[in-house]
Formats: structure tokens, sequence, C-alpha cells
């Protein structure tokens, strides 16, 4: 029933929620999909700002997942959380991608290195503990990428992984997959750090509805800005901002403005599952 050489990068998501009720109820498309055994290992890596509604939903997962046999864990980076580890560092940091301004005056995310230090590579420290650093026979690593997301599929960079994304296989999209977690009786969250500059204006706006979670975004960029006022720009020329206006995120007028940039086509497929 299990195949022991495949595991799940779970974002505990949409998408990735979607993949665990199709696990847990042998959907026959889900199956035929994956064209051999169940993947018994499912990996969420813990950036340490994740929603707290993603940690609750985590929890609910893992013990609906457990009760079925399979297996949740929970990895994360050596160190302090991603927030923590920006705001410790002058230069170099594993930085999420800010908003700066570019050369003709226009807002431009930087290049990020948080879904690389802090998702990628702490999943793939798990691989290798599980398998070795050149496993002989190839480890197949499944992603919760849907059929209207496909853009976002990648190659593997180890000639021993394999990737497969079953939803697009399937032919679902985001929208399918919430119909599903509907009628099983599921109501996932969005995956994503609570400051994540690749909201969308949208979600700034659903997010600021939760008052709490809000002001996390809110205080975190004020301690950038804190820094960057003092004389630590991270190695960036022009100060960064939390949302594509360049404006304090305490201060956007979310019903005018309209985010410039999707996180669809930057994302590498770990974050937002």
């Amino acid at each position: 029933m299990f195949d022991e050489r495949t595991v799940v990068n779970f974002g505990a998501g949409v998408q990735s929620s979607a993949m665990a009720l199709l696990a847990i109820n042998r959907h026959p498309l889900f199956m035929r999909s994956l064209g051999g055994g169940l993947p018994p290992r499912w990996i969420f890596a813990d950036t340490g700002d994740e929603p707290e509604e993603v940690y609750s939903h985590l929890k609910v997962m893992s013990e609906m997942l457990g009760a079925e046999g399979f297996e949740v864990h929970v990895v994360s980076r050596d160190g302090p959380g991603l927030s923590e580890h920006v705001l410790s560092k002058e230069s170099g940091a594993s930085l999420a991608p800010f908003y700066v301004s570019d050369r003709h005056g226009k807002p431009c995310p930087i290049r990020r290195g948080c879904t690389q230090d802090f998702k990628v590579k702490p999943i793939k420290k798990k691989l290798v503990s599980w398998f070795g650093r050149r496993p002989k026979e190839p480890v197949t690593q499944i992603f919760g990428i849907s059929a209207d997301e496909s853009q976002r599929m990648r190659l593997p960079d180890r000639k021993w992984l394999r990737f497969k994304y079953p939803l697009v296989e399937m032919g679902w999209n985001r929208e399918r997959c919430l119909l599903y977690l509907s009628k099983n009786g599921v109501n996932a969250p969005r995956s994503a750090c609570v400051f994540c500059p690749f909201h969308s204006t949208a979600e700034w706006k659903r997010l600021r509805r939760d008052p709490i979670e809000f002001q996390k975004a809110v205080e975190f960029e004020k301690s950038v800005h804190v820094r960057y006022d003092a004389g630590v720009t991270f190695g960036l020329k022009t100060k960064p901002y939390l949302h594509p206006s360049r404006v304090p995120l305490g201060d956007v007028d979310f019903d005018r403005q309209m985010s410039l940039f999707s996180m669809d086509d930057e994302c590498a497929g770990v974050c937002g599952i």
C-alpha cells in the first residue's frame, strides 16, 4: 500500500490538504496519478512565521493522516525563525522578497533566500537523513501544485530525486481542491508566512481582518525600517517594504491598491500549497 521511497511536501494549505484527503480516501484518480503506492511520509517545513491558523490546521491534518497510517514530520532550519533571522543580520540574510525601488524608481521585489533556506534545505536535509546523500534508488518528492499553477513546476537538482505533481496530472485546479475540501468538511487556510511580500492585495485585506496576525506583519516591517534607518541596509540600496506600493503596511489603502506582482510565477512550489 505504501511506497517508502515517496514523500510529500506538505504546506498545510489548500492544495496539499486536498492531496491529504485524496490519500486518506484512497481516491482512485489520485492513486492512478501516483502510479504506485501511497506516500507514507509528509513533510512540513516551518519557518516559525506561519499564521496561527496554519499551525492549527497542521495539527488537525496531522491527526487525520496519522489515523490512516501516514506520518507528518515537521522540519525547520537550525537557529531562530525567519523574522528573527532577518532582523539579526546586517547583510546576506535569507531575506523575504521585499519590494525596493529599481533604477527607474519603480517597485521591484528583491531576490529572496527565505524559501531556499527555510523550506527547501530543511526538507532536503530530512530526505538525506532517511535515504542517504547519494541513494542508489530514486526518491520521489510530491508537490501540491494544482493545474492552474503548472508554471510553478520544477525539475529536481539531484539525480536521485524525482518530482511528481499529481494534481496537475489529475487536471485539478485550486477551485476543484476547495470543492473537495468542502465536501469533506475541511477548511484549509492559505499557507504562507504572515509577512510574505508576495501576498496579493486581496490576501492582505483578508489578513487585516485578523488584527493580531496583521499586526505581526506591521511590527516586523517597522522593525526592519528601524534597522534600515539606523544604517543597517541588509545589503539593499533602497528601503524595503512588504507591499509593492512601498507604503508602510499599516498605512496602505488596500481598497485602492492593486498588487503589482503575484507569487505564482516566483514560488518554487514549496510555499503557499
